[in-house]
């Protein structure tokens, strides 16, 4: 592993430099040493194009006091600079140890990706003449990191291959759009290409004979895997640590019963294979399982070192960035909703009229509150207990706190899914992952005003 030699060494270092200009008033010290890779581009007519190449290295110095923290980083491998100047020093000239630019792993090259793509459209294509247009964006990134925490020093190696799949499917004078976002915590080879381009067209073919979304409160069955994006944006943002410092909804309700008996939800970065699997997370703490909801009970809170320092609590291995030259925040890494024991055809069947929802996208949250207006790109009414036609685009409004409470049936079919979040400018991947749930009513088309 590339982190071993060069990284662990400027690591050391940077180990003895936070230890040194500790400052009285520390909680804890954390720091970083990072290489990365990361090729991103658009992939659509058997070619790539806008193609961009990111090779980077950077050093981070992190001090947890009582009111807040101090975090420095610096472009290349320099544990001096990145230490010095957050506590007001300097650092003596000519410290910095650069790697080198090295080229991607093999995984990258570009013959590999093309025929994966490759793989992927063709089968989207074949899938049905409708299929008018087929783009994918993808990413494919590595990391080499070496994370101080204190006195230890803790080795991290991350493989991410994410795309975003959007078809295009046209008949007559109508058209429809597919989206789906495969990922793995691995190489590109291990996202099935030919079941995801055969799933995304079916989404947009099937889109062709929508009708109108109806309009008011209804209730929604919403797909496992992606669709478990409407717990993560809507629910467990306000169980971050800084919004819960900044009093959300959730603060200081440890132990209070916030949602349904059916509802245990747990943020894990152990999931074989999920966008937001890691060993450690970017501060240096073990990745762990930390329940959030168990039987509809608030058990705990999503920390990094800072906000578990200030809130009393242990860190739970919840610090993220994009890279090091960003500072940690609480981050959401694989949101898991516990399966139930209910068929999916039992929870439609008892359906009298709503939505299915299969893809859950993007739209607007309000993190402290859970507030949200979210969209829906494919999915399905419900009629007579019976999944029937496709609807065109629509919304769902709510709050978080409403659909943990009123999450009244979950089904036994988990599925992994992946996606993208943002938060101040930093985007991480996270996995999404569960069953099939109802939602008792929500706000379907509107404003939600």
């Amino acid at each position: 592993m590339y982190a071993t030699e060069p990284l662990r060494a400027v690591a050391d270092d940077l180990v003895s430099e936070l230890r040194r200009h500790r400052p009285p008033d520390c909680a804890g010290t954390s720091g970083a040493v990072q290489t990365w890779h990361r090729t991103s581009g658009r992939f659509a007519e058997g070619r790539v194009s806008d193609i961009s190449v990111q090779r980077g290295e950077g050093t981070s110095a992190r001090y947890v006091l009582r009111n807040g923290f101090r975090h420095r980083s610096v472009s290349g491998l320099d544990p001096y600079a990145a230490v010095l100047d957050g506590v007001g020093g300097r650092a003596p000239s000519g410290t910095g140890r650069g790697a080198g630019a090295r080229p991607g792993p093999e995984w990258m090259e570009l013959s590999a990706v093309l025929s994966v793509l490759g793989d992927l459209e063709k089968s989207a294509r074949d899938f049905d003449p409708a299929v008018a247009q087929v783009v994918i964006d993808f990413e494919l990134s590595e990391q080499d990191m070496v994370l101080a925490q204190d006195d230890r020093l803790r080795e991290e190696h991350r493989l991410l291959s994410y795309l975003t799949v959007r078809v295009i499917a046209r008949r007559g004078g109508r058209m429809s759009t597919g989206f789906y976002t495969p990922g793995t915590s691995g190489t590109l080879d291990g996202i099935d290409a030919a079941a995801a381009g055969a799933e995304v067209a079916r989404r947009a073919v099937t889109g062709l004979d929508a009708r109108p979304a109806p309009v008011g409160h209804l209730p929604v069955v919403v797909a496992g895997g992606r669709g478990m994006v409407l717990l993560h944006e809507a629910c467990c943002h306000p169980l971050e640590g800084d919004e819960v410092l900044r009093g959300s909804v959730y603060a200081g309700r440890l132990g209070e019963t916030i949602a349904s008996p059916l509802v245990t939800i747990t943020d894990d970065p152990t999931v074989p294979g999920a966008v937001g699997s890691f060993g450690h997370d970017d501060e240096g703490t073990p990745g762990t399982p930390t329940t959030l909801i168990e039987n509809g009970v608030l058990k705990g809170y999503l920390t990094d070192q800072e906000s578990a320092a200030r809130l009393g609590l242990p860190p739970s291995g919840n610090g993220r960035c994009t890279t090091v030259l960003h500072p940690p925040q609480p981050r959401m890494t694989n949101t898991c909703l516990a399966a139930g024991t209910s068929g999916v055809e039992d929870i439609v069947s008892g359906t009298e009229f709503g939505i299915y929802a299969q893809h859950v996208g993007g739209g607007e949250v309000i993190e402290s509150t859970g507030e949200f207006t979210f969209r829906v790109t494919n999915g399905f009414l419900i009629e007579n207990g019976r999944i029937t036609d496709p609807i065109e685009e629509t919304t769902i409004t709510g709050t978080g706190t409403q659909v943990l409470r009123d999450i009244d049936a979950i089904a036994d079919d988990p599925v992994v899914g992946a996606a993208k979040c943002g938060k101040f400018g930093q985007w991480v991947p996270v996995g999404v992952v569960g069953p099939t749930l109802r939602v008792r009513s929500l706000l379907v088309g509107g404003t939600g005003r």
